[in-house]
């Protein structure tokens, strides 16, 4: 089966088309073949990105995912911090989020839409203590609030967190 390979310069994919020759199968010391399987041939075709969920042939396997290009960093101040990206990382500032309690981070972002699908991953960074995890995502029209619940039983972050997200068009 052919890969999907994404252009991100023209926001397309490309399906290369899959022409498996004829194919026979023999049974044990039986030296004729049992059948012929043809596939049918895929022809080769341009898929919109932004529409890939709703038209990707049943066939076709995706390998690799690019979602913008450049900086895809940033740092947070007082909860705040601004990437017009489709995908990145936020840096907070240093924490003392104690066992139990909650950080918000509200995400400035243009690329984001309230019907969009935002998803969250958090890690420690400087931190080397608590247990962050993410206990909501809620896009809005450019921005993102994303909830992180400290889950250790006694221990306080003690630094930074690392959030990292990607949107995906609705």
């Amino acid at each position: 089966m052919g890969s999907v390979l994404f252009d991100t310069r023209k926001g397309d994919v490309q399906v290369p088309a899959l022409t498996p020759a004829s194919t026979t199968y023999p049974l044990g010391s039986y030296d004729g073949p049992i059948g012929a399987v043809t596939p049918s041939p895929v022809a080769a075709s341009t898929l919109d990105a932004t529409t890939l969920g709703s038209i990707t042939p049943p066939n076709a396997t995706v390998s690799a995912l690019h979602v913008d290009t450049g900086t895809k960093t940033a740092t947070a101040v007082s909860g705040a911090a601004t990437l017009n990206k489709m995908s990145g990382i936020v840096t907070s500032e240093s924490l003392t989020t104690a066992a139990g309690a909650t950080y918000t981070l509200t995400l400035t972002n243009s690329d984001i839409a309230a019907a969009d699908i935002v998803m969250a991953d958090v890690c420690l960074g400087s931190a080397t203590t608590g247990t962050p995890s993410i206990t909501t995502v809620k896009p809005g029209a450019g921005s993102v609030v994303i909830l992180v619940q400290n889950l250790h039983a006694s221990a306080a972050l003690n630094g930074t967190i690392l959030i990292s997200f990607v949107t995906f068009k609705a």
